[in-house]
């Protein structure tokens, strides 16, 4: 499950990395917010100091989450561009200068609230569902992503993202990289590894996951982004996910 994690951040790195970013200069994203891995390095072991550095390293990754998490909601209240770094300070109860500390700027910190989405999707149970028989590591695989893609934070910052990626084109690739595509790689890599085995119809792993995850999506998500349908009730969820499974899989004998 690391390496699908790895993969995530690499894909939010990836684009960080175009030549413009939202601000119109040459920027990657820190670190900070694709990895929160530290380098290991040598020293003495001193239990009192080693305690106190734990400690010191919950607080902050405290802070961080507390800041992610006051950051969605002024984002989803005032859109990428009405936000502002004082509000989102007020909400997670944190000094303006502790958010810029974790995050160099308003961009920056977009990206971490999406970087998050895509923490979601890898998240640790995955690994668990694709170890599950065919038929059910799909299902359970399709019921997480239409649980993720109509959730309504969800649906709302894809909102944000289409009103303001004319203006601010990376926030759309930060947003594709870090959803849409980890749902793509970590799905078509399951289907690569199963691609000799009868039960499945697959000639390309990538354009079978995108096609497989289209089904679960389909209209419905679009008119739930355009506020002209509703989200997807149980009954109409099920029969997404059974078309999209028959879709991959051959019809057990």
């Amino acid at each position: 499950m690391q390496d699908l994690q790895a993969k995530a951040r690499a894909a939010a790195t990836k684009a960080s990395r175009s030549p413009h970013n939202v601000s119109g200069n040459i920027k990657t994203i820190p670190r900070s917010i694709v990895s929160r891995k530290e380098k290991p390095t040598a020293a003495v072991f001193r239990p009192g100091l080693q305690a106190s550095g734990r400690r010191g390293r919950l607080k902050s990754d405290a802070k961080r989450a507390a800041i992610l998490q006051g950051a969605k909601v002024v984002f989803l209240a005032s859109g990428f561009g009405g936000a502002n770094m004082d509000e989102v300070a007020a909400r997670a109860g944190v000094s303006k200068m502790t958010v810029y500390r974790h995050f160099g700027s308003k961009e920056d910190l977009f990206a971490g609230v999406i970087t998050e989405l895509g923490n979601m999707i890898v998240a640790e149970d995955l690994e668990r569902i694709f170890a599950e028989r065919p038929e059910e590591a799909l299902r359970r695989f399709a019921r997480k992503m239409i649980d993720i893609v109509f959730d309504p934070e969800t649906i709302e910052l894809h909102r944000i993202v289409v009103a303001e990626c004319h203006r601010f084109p990376k926030l759309g690739q930060f947003f594709y990289a870090s959803g849409p595509q980890v749902c793509i790689d970590v799905l078509a890599r399951y289907l690569k590894r199963n691609r000799s085995n009868p039960r499945f119809r697959i000639i390309d792993p990538v354009r079978t996951a995108e096609e497989f995850l289209e089904l679960l999506r389909g209209y419905a998500h679009l008119r739930v982004l355009l506020h002209v349908g509703q989200a997807l009730s149980p009954r109409e969820a099920e029969a997404r996910i059974e078309g999209a499974v028959r879709h991959v899989l051959h019809a057990a004998r």
